[in-house]
C-alpha cells in the first residue's frame, strides 16, 4: 500500500531524529513514521547492525528484510561522530528536532557527547526518549539487553508450553515489540505534556519493566497468592485458563478453542461426559483431561467441519493459520494489513505488514519506502534537512 501523493498523518509536521538500531527503537520511530512524522535515520558508516544481520538471514534487494520490516518512512544519513562537522550538523539539527530517540546502552550517548542534558540545554523542548535493557540504573545496568535474555530473566518463559516442556522463548521478538510501543506511548504523553506546558522532557523505557507489564495478571495472580504457574501436562496453552482452552489436532491441521463453558460444548458437539464440569474450578482442575478426551473427538473430522459447527454456534475458535494461509486470509486482504514498500530511491518494491492504524480524519500511508544507508547523505552535508 503505497501512497506518495503527500497525504499527511495525524504527526505531520512532528521532526524525529532516530538514533536507534536493532529492532525495538526502530519499530518505534516507524511506527511515527508511519503517522506522519519525519523521522531522520541516523547510523554509522555502513548502516546499523540490522542491515547486516536478520532472521534466516534473508535478503530482499540486497538489503536485510529485518531492515526492511522497521524501517519504512525515513530517511537515512551516515554520520561520524569523531568527524568535527558531522558533529555539528547533528546539533543543528537537534536545535530543530522535537524528538530524540537511541537504544544504546546507558551512558553511550553521554559519552558521545549527546546526552538529555547536553541537547535540553540546546532546545529545552525537547523530548529525549531512551530505552535500553533495564534502564539507567541498578545492578543490571551495564548488561546486555537482548529480547530473549529478558523473557528468560522475567519468568515469562515458565508459561511456555506443557509441563513436560523445558522452558521456551515466543517464536516472534514480543519484548522489543511491547517494548517499542511503550516508547511510542511514553513520546505521545510528552509531546501532548509539551503542547500543554511548553517544556520537553527526557522519556524512559526498558525491556524488563516492558515484560513485566506483559505479565500483569499473571504476576498479580503470584504476587497475591503465591501461586506457581504448574503448566498443564496435555494441553498447549495459558497455564491459568480452564478447560476447553487449548490447541487441538484435527485430521488435517490444529485449531484452537478459547474459554468456552464445556457442559454448552458437550451439547454441540454431543459428547455427554462434558457435563459433569459445569463450574470454572472444575474446568481449571480437569483441564488436561478434558484435553485428552477432546483431542480423541476433533481427530476425527477436518478443520473447517469444527470450525464452520463450533462457529454456527458462537463458540470462540479459530483454525491455527500458517503463514502461507495467511495472503489468502479474507480479513487480512479486506484490511489490506500487507502492504507493497518502495525500496529506496529505485523502483523496487517488498512487500511487508503495514500499519494497523485506521483514523477518520488522518492518512496512514507510505509517503517513501525503507532507505538505502546514506541515501540522503547529500542534504545532510549541505545543511538542506529541516532548513527553516
Amino acid at each position: 500500500m503505497s501512497d506518495q501523493t503527500g497525504s499527511t498523518g495525524p504527526l505531520h509536521g512532528i521532526r524525529v531524529l532516530d538514533f536507534t538500531a536493532l529492532l525495538q527503537g526502530p519499530l518505534a520511530t516507524q511506527i511515527l513514521a508511519d503517522l506522519g512524522a519525519d523521522v531522520l535515520k541516523l547510523e554509522k558508516q555502513d548502516g546499523e547492525w540490522m542491515r547486516h544481520y536478520g532472521i534466516f538471514m534473508s535478503r530482499t534487494h540486497g538489503e536485510t528484510d529485518a531492515f526492511l520490516a522497521f524501517n519504512r518512512n525515513k530517511r537515512s544519513i551516515e554520520i561520524d561522530l569523531r568527524d568535527a562537522a558531522d558533529r555539528e550538523r547533528i546539533l543543528e539539527l537537534v536545535d530543530r528536532a522535537d524528538v530524540v530517540v537511541e537504544n544504546f546502552r546507558p551512558g553511550v550517548m553521554d559519552r558521545a557527547g549527546l546526552g538529555y542534558e547536553t541537547l535540553r540545554k540546546r532546545n529545552p523542548r525537547l523530548i529525549y526518549a531512551a530505552s535500553s535493557g533495564y534502564g539507567q540504573s541498578g545492578p543490571y545496568v551495564t548488561r546486555p539487553g537482548q529480547d530473549y535474555l529478558v523473557q528468560a530473566l522475567s519468568g515469562a518463559t515458565w508459561l511456555m508450553g506443557r509441563r513436560s516442556d523445558p522452558p521456551f522463548v515466543m517464536g516472534i521478538a514480543v519484548t522489543d515489540q511491547f517494548t517499542a510501543l511503550h516508547l511510542v506511548v511514553g513520546i505521545l504523553a510528552a509531546l501532548q505534556h509539551r503542547h500543554r506546558t511548553g517544556e520537553g522532557q527526557r522519556v524512559d523505557v526498558d525491556l524488563l519493566s516492558c515484560i513485566l507489564a506483559l505479565q500483569q495478571q499473571e504476576l498479580t495472580v503470584y504476587l497475591n497468592h503465591h501461586n506457581s504457574f504448574e503448566r498443564p501436562q496435555e494441553n498447549v496453552g495459558h497455564p491459568g485458563i480452564t478447560a476447553p482452552c487449548g490447541i487441538y489436532a484435527t485430521q488435517d491441521g490444529y485449531m484452537m478453542l478459547a474459554m468456552f463453558p464445556c457442559p454448552k460444548l458437550g451439547g454441540i458437539l454431543g459428547v455427554n461426559w462434558l457435563a459433569a464440569y459445569d463450574t470454572n474450578e472444575k474446568m481449571f482442575e480437569a483441564r488436561d483431561t478434558v484435553h485428552r478426551l477432546l483431542s480423541a473427538h476433533f481427530a476425527t473430522r477436518p478443520t473447517a467441519h469444527w470450525i464452520e459447527l463450533l462457529s454456527a454456534n458462537d463458540v470462540w475458535c479459530a483454525p491455527v493459520q500458517k503463514y502461507a494461509d495467511l495472503e489468502s486470509d479474507p480479513q487480512i486482504a479486506h484490511k489490506h494489513l500487507f502492504w507493497d514498500v518502495p525500496y529506496a530511491d529505485s523502483n523496487k518494491t517488498y512487500r511487508t505488514v503495514g500499519s494497523p492504524f485506521t483514523f477518520s480524519g488522518s492518512a496512514v500511508s507510505v509517503r517513501h519506502g525503507a532507505p538505502r544507508a546514506g541515501q540522503h547523505n547529500q542534504e545532510f552535508k549541505a545543511g538542506e534537512i529541516w532548513k527553516e
